[in-house]
């Protein structure tokens, strides 16, 4: 006589069968399928039949989905910077190193550090922002996912860390969450956030850790002695571990040459 089955016993089943097919449809969707629509007309959820497709769930991602949904994500990305409004004689080594480490973070690896020259007093104005958004947006139209933290969002993660109202220190933890797992990471402005130089090393030598081997951009008015004093030798190994470093002219371009 069969053995009736409990009724966990039948979700269990369910829910391996629905991890099968999940698992069969992400398989099968490894080679781009080619879209049979029209322009203009959209695949449900992104998702249309292979017409290889065989026994079972034969679905493969939509490309034309897919680069209408990265175009979206890279005008989402803040400001209207470019690398095509970027003019190149402004920071040419800087310009070149930002494209050369775009080409390696399609590729998964690489890190860019803009910071200060010692022979500098200062780098302000110079187009680091400029160069990792328009990074950013190079590398968000080619699939890549892309969290860009700024000097007040890093301000923001360290004091919601620091309380205890739970709401603040929740969604401080989303957000620290997001830059931990996503494909690319950039550090807009480091030395002017808000939170104390050691607290703020200890998180990020943290962060940067579990991030290992992932693409990592970041900028600063700092000096590489003067992220030493701040953040300590720890998290600056970190920052320049196998980094492209060119050298910034230092020019403020916000500023409008006196007459």
């Amino acid at each position: 006589m069969a053995r009736t089955r409990s009724l966990g016993e039948l979700l269990a089943a369910v829910e391996r069968r629905i991890l099968h097919s999940q698992a069969r449809e992400a398989g099968e969707a490894t080679e781009p399928a080619p879209c049979v629509l029209p322009p203009g007309h959209d695949c449900m959820g992104g998702w249309h039949l292979r017409p290889d497709g065989g026994w079972g769930t034969a679905y493969g991602r939509c490309p034309r989905w897919q680069a209408r949904r990265a175009e979206t994500a890279a005008r989402e990305v803040a400001g209207e910077q470019t690398f095509e409004s970027f003019e190149g004689l402004r920071e040419p080594a800087a310009f070149q190193a930002a494209r050369a480490w775009v080409a390696a973070g399609r590729a998964g690896s690489g890190t860019l550090a803009l910071l200060r020259p010692e022979a500098l007093d200062t780098n302000t104005g110079c187009g680091k922002t400029h160069l990792l958004r328009a990074a950013a947006r190079e590398l968000v139209r080619g699939g890549r996912q892309v969290e860009l933290a700024t000097a007040l969002a890093l301000t923001a993660v360290m004091r919601g860390r620091g309380l205890y109202d739970n709401a603040e220190r929740s969604e401080a933890d989303l957000v620290a969450r997001r830059w931990s797992q996503a494909d690319v990471l950039l550090l807009d402005d480091l030395g002017q956030e808000e939170s104390a130089g050691p607290a703020t090393a200890g998180f990020l030598v943290g962060l940067l850790d579990q991030r290992e081997g992932r693409p990592l951009g970041w900028s600063t008015n700092l000096s590489e002695s003067g992220l030493r004093r701040r953040y300590g030798a720890p998290l600056v190994s970190r920052l320049l571990s196998g980094a492209l470093t060119p050298v910034l002219l230092g020019r403020d371009y916000r500023l409008k040459p006196s007459s």
